[in-house]
């Protein structure tokens, strides 16, 4: 028997994801380096995450009641639509910007709120059963090899300029354009016709007999930002050792290399008997990675750290989010709930990252070394994907995972 094809709408959703990663890449490190370069103050980057992180799930949640009750593509084209407003603010404030970091993450906050609420719909309803890993894998090496080639062109772009801020400026009216053109291609996609009642009570707080989503509840509590925190906060402290924007860059593009491989192997390879096992070793390779930062802090030291969390993240990233999709589908009594589950899943999530920049607050004021505080924050995150591991392996789909049915060459 050959393994079922992928959905016809596939190709369409790795344009798109090809699209917004190459516009995210090209300056979501950059713009903390941005107001870091005009500020020179760590507070400023945590209230921005903090309103940021806080503002998401909120969001989230309205437009996934909207997404059932009218369209999910209406979410979904205005999530890109505020990706515009947000950077066309970028441009008009331009060096004022840092003065606006708090309303700029509730701005930011509200645009991630709109469009994954869109794209991890659009995203679950393109993904067929036997086939959601090899999708998620091939999703991933897109997504990578967009942050592999965006980063370089950002870094050379503003280290060429003879005013770094104007390169900057520039950078950000290219991904105007990047995002116009995902607007645009969005119209490629199919419509769900299907309306129906948003009932989120019991997929936020599920009921006993639902421990698979209770686990994967509190996985999603546990993640708490890995993701992203040290992501955005790595290319500052990369920027503090060489104060330059083109290093920044090219150390994007070695994580996005080391990710672009382990994430297409992964795609191939990984399956739903074997999840459990690569769950497992990327958690133990993360959790290992942060020992890295008990050492002082060098170029090489970050070359090191980023190198593990890379193939770490690239590696839990196909078995998680495969696990979590089986689990909506196990639990949810209509399948068309998977809105209601989707959103349910941030909330949690969002209280852990919350949780997170809190702390990152908390250490800004009480120490002097700017860069000790996110290093301390970097460390709890990845000893939590340990916590991950845990609540995800009590889940009944990886304690006992389907036979494969499928031949082994994809």
């Amino acid at each position: 028997m050959s393994s079922p094809a992928l959905h016809p709408q596939a190709k369409v959703a790795f344009v798109l994801a090809g699209l917004y990663n190459a516009a995210e890449a090209l300056c979501q490190v950059f713009v903390s380096v941005y107001f870091w370069r005009n500020s020179h103050d760590l507070m400023v980057l945590c209230w921005y995450y903090l309103a940021l992180y806080a503002v998401t799930p909120v969001m989230f949640v309205v437009c996934g009641w909207y997404s059932k009750v009218r369209d999910r593509l209406h979410v979904y084209r205005l999530g890109i639509a505020l990706h515009i407003v947000y950077y066309s603010t970028l441009l008009f404030l331009r060096e004022e910007s840092v003065h606006y970091t708090l309303p700029l993450g509730v701005l930011l906050g509200v645009t991630w709120g709109a469009f994954w609420a869109g794209a991890n719909t659009i995203n679950y309803d393109v993904t067929t059963s036997g086939r959601r890993e090899y999708f998620i894998g091939v999703m991933n090496a897109i997504s990578h090899f967009a942050r592999l080639v965006a980063p370089l062109v950002s870094g050379f772009i503003i280290t060429r300029t003879s005013d770094r801020l104007f390169g900057y400026h520039i950078v950000f009216a290219v991904v105007l354009v990047l995002y116009a053109l995902s607007f645009l291609a969005s119209f490629l996609l199919e419509r769900d016709p299907q309306r129906t009642p948003f009932r989120i009570g019991r997929a936020l707080f599920p009921p006993k007999e639902h421990r698979d989503w209770r686990n994967v509840m509190w996985a999603s509590f546990t993640l708490a930002g890995t993701f992203e925190i040290p992501t955005n906060f790595l290319g500052i402290l990369m920027f503090m050792e060489t104060k330059n924007e083109l290093s920044v860059g090219s150390y994007s593009a070695y994580q996005a290399i080391i990710a672009i491989v382990v994430s297409y192997v992964c795609g191939w390879w990984v399956r739903p008997e074997t999840r459990r096992q690569h769950l497992f070793w990327s958690s133990v390779l993360l959790a290992a990675s942060g020992i890295v930062f008990f050492f002082p802090l060098t170029i090489t030291s970050l070359l090191i750290f980023a190198m593990l969390r890379s193939a770490a993240m690239a590696m839990f990233g196909i078995g998680h989010f495969s696990t979590r999709m089986e689990v909506i589908m196990n639990t949810a009594e209509d399948p068309l709930q998977r809105i209601e589950y989707l959103c349910a899943w941030e909330v949690p999530l969002a209280v852990g990252r919350t949780i997170m920049m809190l702390l990152m607050v908390a250490l800004a004021l009480a120490l002097d070394d700017a860069s000790l505080g996110i290093r301390i924050v970097i460390i709890a995150l990845c000893v939590l994907r340990l916590a991950t591991y845990y609540f995800l392996a009590q889940t009944s789909v990886l304690r006992s995972p389907p036979a494969n049915t499928y031949p082994s060459s994809r």
